[in-house]
């Protein structure tokens, strides 16, 4: 096995911090549903996870690196779907905790070096992970 690049090594700190977001993430969607399991009816939007699933996604937003127009139109997708009066908001919480998650990815994805991106000792668990919290926010989605 080789050495790891300094760059990679530069970046752990940063990798950990968002594997703990993303495990908070999760934690609150995980949360939402038990909840709604245990009551019987949705929860409102001023619960905790509710909230901070929301928050979680504006701020992911707005950091968002990349201007890939599939990305961005499952953002206008998402952001429609929390318009729309039909939606329960356990299913908003869903949502939220996928698409921070597929953004997320991409924003570590974005912090790798260009040269080492298509290398898959590298990227390709991240990129794997990506792929599968795009077809969860998919999804969820198209099955409000």
């Amino acid at each position: 096995m080789s050495e790891a690049d300094p760059r990679i090594v530069a970046l752990e700190k940063q990798f950990s911090q968002l594997h703990v977001q993303l495990f908070d993430t999760f934690s609150h969607a995980q949360s939402a549903v038990m909840t709604v399991m245990q009551t019987g009816r949705d929860i409102d939007e001023h619960h905790d996870n509710y909230t901070q699933l929301k928050r979680d996604f504006e701020v992911t937003v707005a950091m968002y690196p990349g201007s890939d127009q599939s990305m961005q139109q499952k953002i206008k997708a998402t952001n429609e779907l929390a318009t729309n009066q039909q939606t329960s908001n356990v299913h908003l919480t869903q949502v939220w905790a996928a698409a921070v998650s597929a953004l997320s990815c991409d924003r570590m994805l974005a912090m790798i070096p260009t040269d080492l991106q298509d290398d898959p000792e590298v990227a390709g668990e991240l990129q794997h992970k990506r792929r599968e919290h795009l077809a969860m926010w998919q999804e969820r989605l198209e099955n409000p």
